[in-house]
């Protein structure tokens, strides 16, 4: 983990969460087995993925499967998240979520990433 600080992997924990969290409610008002129950359903697993690589992984192993599918949902999370940012003012708390979002995002991108070459 030693090409992210502290402060980074922190924040970006802070923001995946944010992220699991925001989506876990969603999910629990959508109609079961609609796309956007299916959507939500995968960020919070992606989310939970790249939390736990965030964390340390307590050294086991992941589950290649699982690993490509965070890897394919957070990069679509990424990119839904670089295609809204400008559409908000820059210093809006809107804008500053995406921000941190979005690199965030790049950091679990990279864990996962990395760990797919182990």
């Amino acid at each position: 983990m030693s090409e992210y600080s502290p402060d980074e992997l922190r924040e970006a924990y802070r923001a995946l969460l944010s992220l699991r969290n925001k989506n876990d409610k969603a999910s629990s008002k959508l109609k079961e087995g609609s796309w956007q129950s299916k959507l939500t359903t995968g960020i919070v697993k992606a989310a939970d993925t790249a939390i736990w690589l965030i964390n340390g992984a307590d050294g086991k192993p992941i589950d290649k499967d699982l690993l490509d599918e965070s890897r394919i949902v957070l990069a679509d999370a990424l990119r839904r998240s670089e295609d809204v940012i400008g559409k908000f003012a820059v210093g809006t708390s809107q804008h500053t979520l995406q921000e941190r979002r979005i690199a965030a995002l790049k950091i679990a991108l990279s864990l996962i990433e990395r760990e797919q070459s182990l």
